[in-house]
């Protein structure tokens, strides 16, 4: 509808207002009686006077409902804020729950770890290169860690810290290729090194004498040799013994006890 015609009908609307109030005002003046033209004026505004009150009742529909769209969506935004503070302590609850199962099960230490004195460490960093498999502990010397401390949990070995400062250190995994820990079956007490580097984060056992009888599935522990690595916990369990080649010996197929790429709290030894 264009403006004019659109202002031009208020200002209709308006004049038949002021008209019949006027004539009311009259009739009271007159003690309610009304002379012909009078009432014929009035029989012809009252349509009006109705269209006039529907049109005021609707304004203030509309008046109403948009003051209430805003109070809503006032109300809509507090509670998309409280919806979303409740889901940031929600998510809070659940880390601070899984971390406290994972401590737990840290701590659940087999027999072997028991007469050591350990120190909780976090993972803060992982080395992204493909060539090295290292992490970042947040305890170093100030702590008592050292070039050498043995790196575990309660599944068995982490590693060795490589590189240490006064609060943090760098732990060499056992499956870095780099790594090498004299270890032996836990069944069959064949000796030899279990040396990072194998493919899928696996490691080898090496050194095997073809007379080796360590089978598939047995457990594999540190020997205790060389001086770092203390006698007795575990490494990982044989996934395959294989000759070698030209049949001189044998070696197996080890998967870490571990999960090393899931670390976030180890244990390190302290003192031994």
């Amino acid at each position: 509808m264009p403006e004019q015609e659109r202002n031009y009908k208020y200002l209709l609307l308006a004049v038949a207002t002021v008209l019949l109030t006027l004539l009311m005002s009259i009739a009271a003046k007159q003690g309610g009686k009304i002379d012909p033209t009078e009432g014929f004026l009035q029989d012809v505004l009252m349509p009006v006077q109705k269209v006039i009150l529907a049109f005021t009742h609707k304004i203030d529909s509309t008046i109403n409902y948009v003051s209430e769209i805003r109070r809503l969506g006032v109300e809509n935004e507090h509670l998309e804020t409280e919806l979303a503070q409740l889901k940031a302590k929600e998510h809070v609850m659940i880390e601070i729950w899984n971390e406290n199962v994972r401590l737990r099960k840290l701590l659940d230490l087999p027999p072997a770890m028991e007469e050591f004195n350990l120190l909780p460490a976090r993972v803060v960093a992982r080395d992204p290169s493909n060539w090295y498999e290292t992490m970042v502990i947040d305890q170093g010397t100030e702590a008592g860690v050292q070039v050498g401390s043995v790196v575990v949990t309660n599944a068995g070995v982490v590693g060795r810290v490589n590189k240490v400062s006064t609060r943090s250190a760098e732990v060499l995994l056992i499956s870095d290729q780099r790594s090498a820990i004299g270890a032996m079956g836990q069944t069959s007490r064949d000796v030899g090194i279990v040396k990072g580097g194998d493919s899928g984060g696996d490691c080898r056992l090496v050194y095997l004498p073809r007379s080796a009888t360590i089978r598939t599935g047995e457990t594999v522990i540190t020997s205790g040799l060389g001086g770092v690595f203390p006698k007795g916990l575990v490494l990982g369990r044989v996934a395959e013994v294989s000759a070698e080649d030209y049949g001189l010996g044998k070696f197996a197929r080890v998967q870490p006890a571990v999960d090393l790429d899931h670390l976030e709290e180890v244990l390190v030894v302290i003192g031994s």
